[in-house]
């Protein structure tokens, strides 16, 4: 019961650093933005964190989980073409969702060029995240349903256009929405990854 109440009060803090941060940045924003955000105590933010760096620094953590678990779905698909459209679909309906989850990846983007911690902890996530990728791909190149592609290329490259999803949450564009965009970058992106068997 105690540890639920710490997660419950510690999601409140996370909740409450995501939107100051995506509202005023890293460098422009306080603790005492933090505080009055998620209707707390300052006390009871500095009992789970000492400053707004250790804070921001969890949410990284707190945003890879909280999207880790959606990603669980991913797998429950039959083939490894689907697994990735899957991917993309559940992205697509975030950026709509939560746009907040992809300014928030822009901004530590820029904090991991000046800070090592930053740095260091955004790897950790992109290397777990490339992983997941490769695993399904070489799932997909083992059934011959892909090419003899390499995986930590495509996986890279993969990561890198749903990357560039985070730009629609950040510019609107008068051509193109983003769900529009991310469909036809999946499946221009999966008909190269097809072989002759799996097309």
């Amino acid at each position: 019961m105690k540890t639920q109440k710490q997660n419950s009060k510690k999601d409140l803090i996370m909740s409450a650093a995501l939107k100051v941060m995506t509202k005023k940045g890293y460098y422009g924003s306080t603790m005492d933005d933090i505080v009055l955000e998620s209707k707390m105590s300052k006390g009871a933010i500095y009992h789970y964190y000492k400053s707004k760096k250790e804070v921001y620094l969890e949410l990284i953590g707190y945003l890879e989980s909280k999207y880790t678990d959606m990603f669980f779905t991913v797998n429950k698909e039959s083939t490894s073409a689907k697994k990735l459209k899957k991917l993309f679909t559940i992205w697509s309906g975030q950026l709509e969702k939560e746009p907040h989850f992809f300014k928030s990846f822009s901004i530590f983007r820029s904090i991991s060029s000046h800070d090592k911690d930053f740095k260091a902890a955004m790897q950790r996530m992109y290397n777990r995240f490339q992983k997941f990728i490769e695993l399904i791909i070489i799932e997909g190149i083992e059934s011959k349903e892909f090419k003899k592609i390499d995986p930590k290329t495509s996986a890279l490259s993969l990561i890198l256009n749903l990357d560039g999803i985070s730009w629609f949450s950040l510019f609107e564009s008068k051509n193109l929405d983003a769900k529009s965009y991310i469909d036809q970058m999946s499946d221009y992106i999966l008909s190269t990854y097809m072989s002759k068997k799996g097309k």
